[in-house]
């Protein structure tokens, strides 16, 4: 609890004091050479500048209308928009009462959003998203932004739903394709100096491997989407404490299935019960094994 409060503190802290909205300047910047004219993916000199830009096109040609306004008035823009995302992927947590999860994930999102990065509005679309219709449409947008969040499309692999994985993969390359326009030669590719699992080549491979493994295995379990998550983030080459929030798609079905299957926890130590806060993890680790989504739960259409 007080590793979390500590978290908490560090970042709503540096959020308030350092609101700088310096990775949004990576969005401005490429829709600026996009109205210009000029590359956009030029030279760059750093890889670990925070204006480097490494997504699909369309999220630049998304950017341009910003660049109509004042950079004050498309800041502001922007950061309600991060802040609004931030509730809204914390909402499920908050339904639950997961206070514990709420007390981790709130500040760090804030703390990105602080950085304009899109982080907070990807993980919101992905928690809210991913077992809609729609699903694959998110995760192909959010893998255009990001890549690796392709990974969570093979809940769908493992759960025999081929169409919905094949159009997340196929929507992730058309997002992509555009790419091709522009001159590729100076794209970011590279990791940097960013630590992750990655700089270990004899580790990442077998790890990741087991991970995707895993996460095929259990597609048919309330952990399904918790394994999707964890995959991705083992497999990041760029590794930031902020990418722990895209534990918040798995965390959010499993306390949800164990709101709804109603099974009995085991106890816990008393020491653990923080105004119930663990109470929805006491029945999501019970040792009944969640019904498939097919046969129990009723999609939602979007």
């Amino acid at each position: 609890m007080a590793i979390v409060i500590g978290i908490g503190i560090f970042n709503l802290y540096h959020a308030v004091i350092g609101w700088t909205l310096a990775d949004a300047s990576a969005y401005w910047n490429a829709a600026w050479r996009i109205r210009e004219g000029v590359p956009l993916y030029p030279p760059l000199t750093n890889l670990e500048a925070s204006d480097v830009y490494r997504y699909a096109p369309w999220f630049a040609w998304a950017t341009v209308p910003f660049t109509q306004l004042p950079q004050a008035v498309a800041g502001a823009l922007w950061s309600i928009i991060l802040v609004l995302a931030s509730l809204a992927a914390l909402l499920p947590l908050i339904r639950e009462r997961a206070w514990l999860l709420v007390a981790l994930f709130g500040p760090i999102l804030i703390g990105i959003s602080a950085n304009g990065n899109v982080q907070a509005l990807l993980i919101a679309v992905l928690v809210h998203g991913v077992e809609r219709r729609s699903g694959p449409i998110w995760i192909a947008l959010a893998a255009s932004l990001k890549v690796f969040p392709v990974l969570l499309a093979l809940t769908y692999a493992g759960r025999g739903e081929w169409r919905r994985f094949a159009f997340a993969i196929v929507l992730t390359g058309i997002l992509w394709l555009p790419s091709l326009l522009y001159d590729l030669r100076y794209y970011p590719s590279n990791p940097g100096r960013v630590g992750a699992l990655f700089e270990l080549p004899v580790l990442y491979v077998p790890v990741v491997i087991t991970a995707l493994a895993a996460t095929l295995v259990l597609a048919q379990t309330r952990l399904a989407w918790l394994s999707a998550s964890t995959s991705l983030a083992l497999a990041l080459p760029r590794l930031f404490v902020y990418d722990c929030t895209y534990l918040m798609v798995g965390l959010n079905h499993v306390l949800r299935g164990a709101s709804e299957s109603g099974s009995e926890p085991a106890a816990l130590p008393e020491s653990l019960a923080v105004s119930g806060a663990v109470q929805p993890w006491r029945a999501a680790w019970s040792s009944d094994p969640a019904p498939s989504r097919q046969a129990k739960m009723p999609s939602r259409s979007r």
